[in-house]
């Protein structure tokens, strides 16, 4: 009898050459490598019972080592030595495929009685492997086994009906194993899986030539619920989403195609993959549509400062009585519709929509947000019912907008051929018994809003699922079935409550309530007054213009000469630290752009107000964060200047910051 080999792999040469001495002695064929690609070489080469593995090598460490080996040889036994053991390594060890593992320093006695255990376990593994066969035989085991896997564990007889169904067919899909021996296969299958069975089998037939002994054939397919009627609103509620593997059921003592006996198949339920997988491809694509959307906002914001500078400064060749002055002026109004709905995309917009939650008038966002979306769908009237006095709430305004434009978009989904939107906003005073049946913390003051539409209604199913997430009663690939579960989500979040009132062809009505805060001093959110248009603010001296849009450059280079300043322009952050290191005459203000590529307003500033601390800046942005310019005003630039802008705003916020 050959003695058995064992591989020694350790960065420490004495220790591999005392391991060797050792156990050659008790009879062992040793072969010895001194770290981690070493050894997975020789391991190619040659055959061994154990391997004895240092984990701490540098270069190829004992874990990748293990791996390779056991890619190579699944059956080799590995006992991990290690100066660091611990449960936590032992387990990770252990779970990774090593059979057991010594803690150095070892002694002698220790070493051999493991790497005997080790032989003694190999010699094991070769016999189970022979009485495998016979071991399948006994009938305790195998039910106990199969019964107990959570995988759907099946045969099917030589005519493709069930000869076999573990009891997981009854926990998962509602079958009986009895009730289902001699029914066909595909009698459980959604209709348009089974297509898919010709790669299994062939009709009265044989096995599919691909499914010969000895290979298997993987399926998804999807197994239909016992006494559950399909939905054709949620494909989750009636089936359940399998990954199946197939191979032929031959005699243990066989592998002859001529002895088909039938199929043996694992089928694993991955309906919850297949939800998270649908939820990711959701965030994915929203993600994509956010990047579009603040693309499209930068860009039609810059367009937009070109046509309100460029109508500011033709504006001051007419009298403010002339008809051409007063159609100058409606160019503003409609600029600053404009900036107002490019503020808005770029709020829904935003990766991390969470932000720190306002005091808000809520009458606000939903005059805007019943603006936006009529902007996009004009077959659909929106009538307003707000209250003058709403109670201010406490809200993140980016949420609260999410609410209210999925609302929007159920009732324009519901309204395929236009109709009426009604939005009412009312205070409210909700006792201990009126909280309890909304599902409110707590009873107090509230603002209830009430969205309704006179679209096509819901049944009682439907209105019982509406806000399941995945649920959509649109066409497959028209919907996710977040939007509502999402909005839910939100308001819960927020302390507050949702109804739903609907029926069919009478349209649906959808309430939320939200806590009033007890501060009532808050005033309505209203857009800052406009400046006096006819005042120009003359001056003089020289000005730095940094932005990297070519169009913003021309308009306000034009404006600020204008009202009397030199003017000198930077395309990028890099170049305005150059203008800045070498001008000799002295810059009096930059006027700096914030979001720039390479390097932006903050990184420019902060190297400029090393180059010159008493530089005036005035920071000019339309889509930066809110954190930057804080950040900006915080460490001394003197305003800001919100984009679009006209020359008399931009003439009154030089004043300012040149008497602050």
């Amino acid at each position: 009898m050959k003695p058995e080999q064992i591989l020694v792999v350790d960065d420490e040469r004495r220790v591999v050459q005392s391991i060797k001495r050792c156990l050659t002695r008790e009879g062992f064929r040793v072969f010895c490598a001194y770290d981690g690609l070493q050894a997975v070489t020789l391991f190619n080469t040659q055959k061994f019972d154990l391997v004895l593995l240092d984990i701490s090598m540098p270069g190829m460490d004992g874990y990748e080592t293990m791996a390779r080996m056991l890619e190579l040889d699944s059956e080799v036994l590995v006992v991990i030595m290690t100066g660091f053991a611990s449960v936590e390594s032992a387990v990770a060890a252990l779970k990774q495929g090593a059979w057991d593992y010594l803690k150095k320093p070892f002694e002698f006695a220790d070493l051999i009685k493991t790497v005997k255990n080790g032989i003694a376990q190999r010699h094991l593994i070769a016999e189970k492997k022979f009485y495998a066969a016979r071991l399948e035989a006994s009938e305790k085991k195998y039910h106990h086994m199969v019964d107990n896997s959570p995988d759907l564990i099946f045969t099917l007889n030589e005519n493709f009906c069930f000869s076999f169904a573990n009891q997981q067919f009854q926990t998962l899909l509602g079958y009986s194993p009895q009730g289902l021996k001699n029914t066909p296969f595909d009698t459980i299958l959604h209709e348009d899986d089974r297509g898919k069975l010709s790669r299994l089998f062939q009709a009265g037939g044989p096995p599919a030539q691909e499914l010969s002994p000895g290979c298997s054939i993987a399926l998804n397919l999807r197994f239909r619920k016992a006494g559950v009627e399909e939905n054709r609103y949620d494909p989750f509620y009636a089936f359940a989403f399998m990954e199946m593997k197939a191979s032929v059921l031959t005699p243990p003592d066989t592998e002859s195609a001529q002895e088909f006996k039938g199929i043996y198949a694992v089928a694993r339920d991955v309906t919850e993959r297949m939800r998270l997988e649908t939820q990711l491809r959701q965030a994915q694509k929203m993600e994509a549509i956010g990047t579009f959307a603040s693309g499209i906002a930068h860009d039609f914001n810059n367009i937009l400062m070109s046509i309100q500078g460029y109508a500011s400064l033709v504006k001051i060749g007419f009298n403010k009585d002339s008809e051409v002055y007063k159609r100058l002026s409606n160019i503003d109004e409609y600029v600053q519709n404009g900036a107002e709905m490019t503020h808005q995309l770029l709020d829904f917009s935003r990766k991390n929509s969470r932000q720190a939650a306002t005091t808000q008038n809520i009458n606000y966002l939903l005059k805007t947000s019943a603006k936006m979306f009529a902007r996009t769908r004009k077959d659909i009237i929106i009538r307003q019912e707000l209250d003058k006095n709403l109670w201010p709430i406490m809200v993140d305004v980016i949420q609260i907008n999410q609410v209210l434009m999925n609302l929007f978009v159920n009732a324009w989904h519901a309204m395929p051929k236009g109709g009426r939107i009604a939005i009412k906003s009312q205070n409210v005073a909700i006792d201990n018994s009126q909280a309890q049946k909304l599902g409110l913390d707590q009873a107090g003051d509230y603002i209830r809003i009430c969205v309704a539409d006179t679209g096509t209604g819901m049944d009682k199913e439907t209105l019982s699922r509406i806000f399941d997430p995945f649920f959509t009663t649109k066409a497959p690939g028209r919907g996710t079935g977040l939007g509502l579960a999402t909005a839910y989500g939100i308001i819960k979040a927020h302390k507050g409550a949702f109804q739903v009132k609907s029926s069919p062809g009478k349209g649906s009505i959808f309430i939320f309530f939200l806590p009033a805060v007890k501060d009532r001093t808050f005033t309505n959110h209203v857009r800052p007054s406009a400046v006096d248009k006819s005042r120009l603010i003359q001056g003089k001296g020289r000005i730095l213009l940094v932005d990297d849009e070519k169009e913003v450059i021309e308009v306000c280079k034009e404006m600020l000469e204008a009202l009397g300043y030199e003017v000198l322009v930077a395309g990028a952050g890099a170049q305005a630290i150059s203008v800045v290191q070498n001008d000799v005459k002295g810059i009096d203000l930059m006027i700096l752009d914030v979001v720039m590529p390479g390097m932006d307003g903050v990184q420019t500033y902060n190297a400029v107000r090393h180059l010159n601390p008493n530089l005036r800046v005035l920071v000019c942005s339309g889509l930066a964060p809110k954190e930057d310019i804080r950040q900006m005003i915080e460490n001394g630039c003197r305003d800001f200047l919100l984009k679009p802008f006209d020359i008399a705003k931009l003439s009154e916020k030089i004043e300012s910051v040149f008497n602050a």
